[in-house]
């Protein structure tokens, strides 16, 4: 906000509450706001995430979302050129390296009553008479002959 947003916005509250419950009401806003900020370090504490930032190398990307919203940078500008870290975009070892499979994949391996009835469905199929040596048609082509 601006300056003038700033008086403005005085004025509306000198108004509105009057000269005379302004500063405690002013005070309360100061301390709500002071307790809402070390909640939020507390919180940004406990969880690690600045840590978390600064081992991935996030935190500069941040820094450079922060400057193009405030208009320090533009980017109609050329970009800088970005040489990527090879090791963590390309990892030889590990989940994410090329042809790395799931650490949870498991192989399928049918449960056994499903292969005995395959093994039997071969034996089936192997024991079968050729296709065209049916009784039925041989029965029918004799009395055509006849």
């Amino acid at each position: 906000m601006s300056f003038g947003e700033l008086v403005l916005l005085g004025v509306i509250a000198l108004v509105v509450v009057g000269p005379r419950r302004l500063p405690s009401m002013l005070r309360s806003a100061g301390q709500l706001i002071g307790k809402v900020r070390r909640m939020a370090m507390e919180i940004r504490t406990e969880s690690g995430i600045d840590e978390i930032l600064d081992a991935e190398g996030i935190r500069s990307e941040i820094d450079n979302f922060r400057r193009l919203a405030t208009g320090e940078i533009s980017l109609d500008e050329p970009p800088r050129r970005i040489l990527p870290d090879r090791e963590r975009e390309y990892p030889g070892v590990g989940c994410d390296a090329y042809g790395a499979l799931s650490e949870d994949i498991v192989p399928y391996v049918p449960p056994p009553a499903v292969e005995e009835r395959a093994a039997e469905e071969r034996a089936a199929i192997e024991s079968a008479p050729p296709a065209g040596n049916d009784g039925a048609l041989a029965t029918t082509s004799a009395e055509v002959k006849n």
